[in-house]
């Protein structure tokens, strides 16, 4: 994948990109400029594994690659990946099931129309990844969707808090949210609990 030349079009319904000025990129550029890092990989594998985690949302799932984290952590988990851009999601679909990854939910979706499909059907997860669109209003706007899909001891992940200034605002505010309990910055990753035994507070850790 790292030297692949195959060419995707990218249908972004974010913030956009800091790099391209093209929505037709190819693959081995996404993957160097906008997939999560391979410190982000092992860290959502560890987180995966550490918290025996059994149902995971992730919305975003460019081409797979912290999906395929996810997935291999907990071979017996399901994971439920969104991603709103046509042929991303066809290249990371093929790819994960090339790799003979099976515990993946593809979705191909918008994650606003994800979330009004789902609240029939309401679903509790262990562990919830937001890596996409990168706006803080949106990004607000999703954490609230999320509310009451999680439980005492779920995660919740979010990618680039530091992006701009609009997404660290967004950040701050969900780190002093009435249900937040604990947050830790990682300067590019911010992970939030909400474990009402616990007392709000606030960690920085530089990974």
């Amino acid at each position: 994948m790292h030297s692949s030349n195959a060419t995707l079009y990218i249908k972004d319904y974010g913030a956009g990109s800091r790099v391209f000025k093209s929505n037709n990129r190819q693959v081995k550029d996404i993957l160097k400029h906008n997939c999560s890092t391979e410190k982000d990989t092992q860290l959502l594998y560890r987180l995966c594994a550490y918290f025996k985690v059994n149902q995971v949302l992730e919305l975003g799932t460019s081409l797979g690659m912290a999906t395929h984290a996810m997935a291999t952590a907990r071979p017996g988990a399901q994971i439920t990946t969104i991603e709103g851009s046509p042929e991303v999601y066809e290249f990371a679909k093929n790819a994960l099931q090339k790799e003979g990854v099976k515990n993946v939910k593809f979705v191909k979706s918008i994650f606003k129309e994800f979330f009004e499909k789902q609240n029939s059907k309401p679903v509790i997860y262990d562990l919830i990844y937001i890596d996409g669109h990168h706006d803080g209003e949106a990004t607000l706007s999703y954490f609230e969707s999320i509310l009451d899909k999680i439980h005492n001891d779920t995660v919740v992940v979010f990618d680039d808090i530091y992006w701009s200034t609009d997404m660290t605002r967004a950040w701050n505010q969900i780190c002093i949210h009435t249900q937040v309990t604990a947050s830790i910055d990682c300067f590019n990753l911010g992970m939030v609990f909400f474990r009402k035994e616990q007392l709000q507070e606030r960690f920085y850790v530089k990974l």
